[in-house]
């Protein structure tokens, strides 16, 4: 059925329909590459936002350690 509507626009219209085509195959093809464009700079942010909060806990687990190292020596210095 598409075939003859295909047929029947190009009978009406000649080369048109071609060029109608070829537009709009060249326009999917900038949206879809907009698209990647968009779809890369998004996980881009997203891989930053992850990486500073990586390190913040990153962060935090160092102090965490060195305070419960500090805890454990004071608890056997009262041992003493």
């Amino acid at each position: 059925m598409a075939t003859d509507l295909e047929q029947l626009l190009r009978d009406l219209f000649g080369n048109s329909v071609d060029r109608l085509q070829k537009f709009e195959a060249d326009q999917v093809k900038r949206l879809q590459t907009k698209l990647q464009e968009i779809a890369r700079e998004a996980l881009k942010d997203e891989l930053t936002r992850l990486h500073t909060e990586i390190a913040d806990l990153r962060s935090r687990v160092a102090v965490l350690e060195s305070e419960r190292a500090r805890a454990a020596a004071d608890s056997i210095q009262a041992s003493f």
